[in-house]
């Protein structure tokens, strides 16, 4: 945890999540989030290492955005953590403004 770039913020959005290859897909809540990476909670089991893509549905913010690539981190219980590794400018922009908005003042 101490090696993240950016402070993780709390959140509750849901979430579609998807593999190619050996099928793993389900929905999912996004607990907190940051530019880099995320935590889901799922009653889909999903093992680290694996890449997925995930839908992001942000309640107030309009359309649900696409990360293409995420590396699952770890995994426990019904949680794992995502790390974004592939996604379009534009996505990036939208994740930091809704990510911004959410960061608490120091």
């Amino acid at each position: 945890m101490e090696n993240r770039q950016h402070v993780r913020v709390l959140v509750q959005f849901r979430s579609h999540f998807s593999r190619k290859g050996p099928i793993v897909a389900g929905d999912g809540k996004i607990l907190d989030l940051s530019p880099g990476g995320c935590r889901v909670t799922s009653v889909i089991p999903v093992p680290p290492g694996v890449e997925l893509e995930i839908c992001i549905f942000p309640e107030d913010e309009g359309n649900p955005f696409i990360i293409e690539g995420a590396i699952v981190r770890w995994a426990r219980d019904q949680e794992f953590g995502l790390a974004f590794s592939k996604f379009r400018p534009e996505v990036l922009m939208q994740l930091t403004h809704l990510w911004r908005k959410r960061v608490p003042p120091d």
